[in-house]
């Protein structure tokens, strides 16, 4: 044999390689790498058709999710209103119920990651120069769709690293506003025609209640022998809610409202109520056990015009007692117990009302006394400035 003939021979496939190459390609043997692939494969060829073509799809799907679409804010605001405020309280709930009218024409089309600084801007325009309104009305309108949006993020509507949009206000000077002396808060009471209403005067006076929260007072919240009451309770637009307007607290009866309060007879379990002098206008679709805040809003005001008082409603009368308290320098921790205020902040505001002239000679005097608190060695002739 030629040498040719044997290296042909050499380099020619045999025709068990040939015939395996024509093969389809799932009939060519194959290399197994290893044993956990082999019963891989074969598990997964004995599983039926449908199953594969599940997983398969699976497989494709949560390579490439779908976000859901992201709803609108006319969409989003029932949700809001089932999930959060509803857990709210009433006056809080019918507020929300305002804003949205207010709302819904300029940003209920859009869709949640739509409303940025922009859409509050006009929002506030329109509701400042179109409308009319009020910045602090405003203001608030604008900080509910921010927690419209915040309590979207946090249910998922919005994407969790979405920031929520935030817009300048610009500083307004906080008008100086008129309040009744101690003088006129006297004769308010003095003017009181029978014991109920000297009892409510004296509330709005003595106390510094709400007039809602005067409507909601119950006999069983007061403690005559201990002078106290407690305030739980309060009608806002003729619901009676299970809390105060503010927060919660107890408050000291005075010694006239106490004689006043041991001098009227209960006649139902509310201290106010609907078939006694008030009665004329209390009912108006449905008896209720309790008497409108309305119904005594107006008996205030025709007894400071019968009085000869400015007309300025019955909350006017709660901002005089805490802006005479604050001249006469009692402590806002005090103030802010008796006003059951949530925050101090809202307390100092009837500070703001005090002459800058008068706050100066207060700690002028508080530096200069000799009985001042850890000052003894104060002298009324040495001026602040030698004390420093």
């Amino acid at each position: 044999m030629s040498t040719s003939t044997s290296l042909t021979r050499s380099i020619r496939p045999s025709r068990s390689v040939v015939a395996s190459s024509r093969r389809p390609a799932w009939t060519r043997p194959r290399r197994w790498r290893g044993r956990a692939e082999a019963l891989k494969l074969f598990r997964s060829l004995c599983q039926p058709a449908d199953v594969r073509a599940q997983k398969r799809g699976a497989t494709q799907n949560d390579a490439k999710p779908t976000p859901p679409p992201i709803k609108t804010l006319a969409e989003f605001w029932p949700i809001f209103e089932a999930s959060h405020v509803a857990e709210l309280k009433y006056s809080t709930r019918v507020y929300c119920e305002t804003v949205w009218t207010n709302v819904r024409p300029l940003l209920g089309a859009l869709r949640l990651d739509e409303v940025d600084e922009k859409a509050l801007a006009q929002l506030r325009t329109h509701m400042r120069q179109e409308r009319g309104l009020s910045q602090g009305y405003s203001r608030q309108t604008c900080e509910a769709v921010r927690v419209a949006l915040r309590h979207a993020r946090s249910e998922g509507a919005l994407p969790k690293g979405h920031e929520l949009p935030q817009i300048a206000w610009p500083k307004q000077r906080r008008a100086k506003v008129d309040v009744y002396s101690r003088d006129d808060l006297d004769v308010l009471v003095a003017s009181a025609r029978n014991t109920e209403e000297r009892v409510l005067f004296l509330l709005l006076a003595d106390a510094a209640l709400r007039i809602g929260e005067c409507a909601g007072l119950m006999w069983k919240d007061i403690r005559l022998e201990a002078r106290m009451m407690v305030i739980r309770r309060c009608v806002t637009r003729g619901r009676l809610q299970e809390t105060a307007k503010g927060e919660d607290g107890e408050v000291t009866l005075s010694p006239r409202l106490a004689e006043a309060l041991r001098g009227f007879r209960p006649r139902g379990e509310f201290v106010f109520m609907p078939d006694g002098w008030f009665s004329v206008h209390s009912v108006v679709r449905a008896r209720k056990p309790h008497v409108q805040e309305g119904t005594l809003a107006m008996r205030v005001r025709n007894a400071q015009k019968r009085a000869g008082l400015p007309v300025y409603g019955p909350h006017r009368i709660r901002h005089s007692v805490l802006t005479l308290l604050a001249h006469k320098g009692v402590s806002p921790y005090a103030l802010q117990a008796l006003a059951r205020h949530a925050q101090l902040s809202t307390t100092m505001r009837y500070y703001v009302h005090l002459k800058q002239s008068a706050l100066a000679a207060q700690a002028v005097a508080a530096l200069t006394a000799p009985d001042a608190e850890g000052n003894g060695a104060a002298r009324e002739e040495r001026s602040p400035v030698d004390l420093a």
